[in-house]
């Protein structure tokens, strides 16, 4: 069954059989959704990596953000599983960025517990980019003593960071949903991905 709760922000977490949907405040609602894609059974979201078209000249149309990937357990590891959704067709991925405590190349020992978009606004008759980076938040585990970290992607920085969204604390993410703008045509003005959903499983 389905409930909701909305909080403060006036943000909305939907809740279903323990978990809970977290999504990004709708500061731009081009495009349509596209399908959940989730974590295997038992695996949680413990990296990001973000698809970006780089900054098109003056007379471009830029997209910036094109989707996003989080990897559920270890990037480095070439049979982890990573969750996209959908994802537009300009730019290229970028630099994978991983829940470790100190930094180093190995294995992840923290969990995504949420995330947060740079969003550009509507710009009339100017060039829409609607989202242009993401953040995740990575908890770790309470025997290391590590207090929650903040790991950001290496998109571009027109916008501003929109309210963060967040999992309870028992939780992580495992699966993940996003809006993305379809190619508009020429001399159409893309977005490409707008917004984030995202399901919140008891760790």
């Amino acid at each position: 069954m389905w409930s909701i709760l909305t909080i403060a922000l006036f943000s909305t977490i939907l809740i279903t059989e323990g978990n809970i949907i977290i999504e990004s405040p709708p500061e731009t609602n081009y495009g349509e959704w596209g399908p959940w894609s989730r974590c295997p059974f038992g695996t949680y979201a413990q990296a990001l990596q973000v698809r970006t078209e780089p900054y098109q000249g003056l007379f471009g149309d830029d997209t910036a953000t094109n989707g996003i990937r989080l990897y559920c357990g270890d990037p480095n590891n070439g049979s982890t599983i990573y969750i996209t959704s959908t994802v537009a067709e300009w730019g290229n991925w970028g630099s994978v960025f991983s829940c470790r405590s100190d930094g180093r190349p190995l294995p992840p020992d923290g969990f995504v517990s949420g995330f947060q978009l740079r969003v550009e606004p509507p710009q009339g008759a100017g060039d829409d980019t609607s989202t242009n980076n993401a953040r995740i938040f990575c908890t770790y585990p309470p025997h290391l003593g590590i207090p929650e970290e903040m790991k950001e992607g290496d998109g571009l920085t027109y916008g501003r960071w929109t309210s963060d969204r967040k999992c309870f604390s028992n939780q992580a993410i495992c699966a993940l949903q996003t809006q993305v703008e379809r190619y508009q045509g020429d001399p159409g003005d893309d977005t490409a991905m707008n917004n984030i959903r995202a399901e919140c499983c008891d760790r």
